[in-house]
């Protein structure tokens, strides 16, 4: 049976308190109740819930009477630099200006330079002044952590997947309507994962796609060496398909685990412990990106196979950070497989990962947000389906 959300809090439980210890959904719902108090200091954790202007629980988060503000967040930046602004907004109120002149600035015609610039006024010291941002990375306050050893295996497209790719390139190139380069870049991305058919074997399925062969040449290693791995992938019945082939080609008692959108909470959590404690013995989860990338641990896994690559690198970057982490005590490899063309020429895949280094690398110079933009996405769709 539901029971009745109260009207408001019992404030005489925690006034006398050190410290008080809520969630977001709280803090908006009883705002009122929190507002009257007056804080020594409040400190965000994950800040990036209240990175949207406007909505309650960022309006609640701002209206808090406290002496002193903190934030932390991994993800300071992750669609557009608006989230950083309301960030920032909520500890240090009109430190970047309001928001209009912000995104007039920073986000209409976006400047490199002029971004960087924006860093510097935020992360460095200004006579004597501490910097508002302090950056943590992992390689500089966590050493002892093991540095992810990348390797890019690229495959040449071969057969039904090679004359698809070709088919979708050749269409792509008629594409005259604004939207549907976007249409067009995603039935490229699905195809250089997998051709569209339907498999009667393992052996069939495996050998079909450039990127899912390179990814079992790697499995094949790391089931010799009895290590774990986790497999990052977006498509839904392909995660179901992957499944049951890895089940019977290395003789497992079960199928991998799943965790995608249309796992429960509670659910996910006995998979992730499951993993963790299970015997010193060959394993795979399947995760998908936006699901598998934040809030999970699972360090017993020393391998990350990227098999499908997300168009933002900091949701790539975070699921890598599911097997970096305190605790893993193994060196860890990172896989990204490529498919490419036998011809030399640029792939899709080789292109979406020049794009998505770049944007890395802008991330972290110029707080460029890494979500891929309309003009990115132009880029990509030029560079792929070029004649030159």
């Amino acid at each position: 049976m539901a029971h009745a959300r109260p009207a408001s809090l019992d404030q005489s439980g925690f006034l006398t308190d050190d410290w008080v210890l809520t969630t977001y959904e709280t803090l908006r719902d009883y705002d009122r109740d929190f507002g009257q108090i007056k804080f020594c200091c409040i400190l965000f954790d994950e800040a990036q819930k209240i990175k949207t202007p406007g909505v309650r629980v960022t309006d609640a988060a701002k209206a808090m009477n406290a002496e002193f503000r903190v934030a932390l967040t991994g993800t300071p930046v992750e669609n557009r630099l608006a989230d950083l602004w309301c960030i920032t907004d909520a500890v240090h109120p009109a430190c970047l200006g309001d928001l209009r002149r912000f995104s007039a600035s920073y986000e209409k015609n976006p400047d490199v330079l002029r971004l960087r610039l924006l860093k510097s006024s935020l992360d460095v010291w200004h006579g004597g002044r501490p910097p508002l941002m302090l950056r943590r990375l992992k390689e500089d306050k966590l050493p002892d952590l093991p540095k992810p050893i990348e390797r890019i295996c690229e495959t040449a497209m071969q057969g039904i997947q090679l004359e698809q790719y070709q088919a979708a390139i050749v269409d792509a190139r008629k594409v005259e309507k604004r939207g549907a380069v976007l249409e067009a870049l995603q039935r490229i991305r699905a195809i250089s994962l997998y051709p569209e058919r339907t498999f009667t074997s393992d052996l069939e399925f495996v050998d079909s796609s450039a990127r899912i062969a390179t990814a079992f040449k790697a499995l094949d290693t790391i089931a010799a060496r009895k290590e774990r791995a986790l497999i990052f992938l977006d498509d839904l019945e392909l995660q179901a398909k992957l499944t049951g082939v890895i089940q019977r080609r290395y003789g497992l008692s079960a199928p991998p685990m799943i965790i995608n959108g249309q796992v429960e909470g509670a659910i996910r959590q006995a998979r992730v412990d499951k993993f963790q404690i299970g015997p010193d013995e060959f394993g795979v989860m399947i995760l998908s990106p936006r699901a598998g990338g934040v809030g999970l641990t699972l360090t017993r896994a020393n391998h990350a196979i990227h098999l499908s690559r997300w168009w933002n690198p900091a949701v790539e970057d975070q699921c890598t950070g599911r097997v970096v982490r305190i605790g893993q005590t193994r060196d860890v490899e990172v896989h990204i497989p490529i498919a490419v063309l036998p011809d030399g020429k640029a792939s899709f895949d080789q292109n979406l990962h020049a794009l998505l280094e770049r944007k890395r690398r802008l991330m972290r110079d110029a707080l460029l947000p890494p979500s891929a933009t309309e003009a990115d996405r132009n880029e990509l769709f030029e560079a792929t389906v070029s004649r030159a």
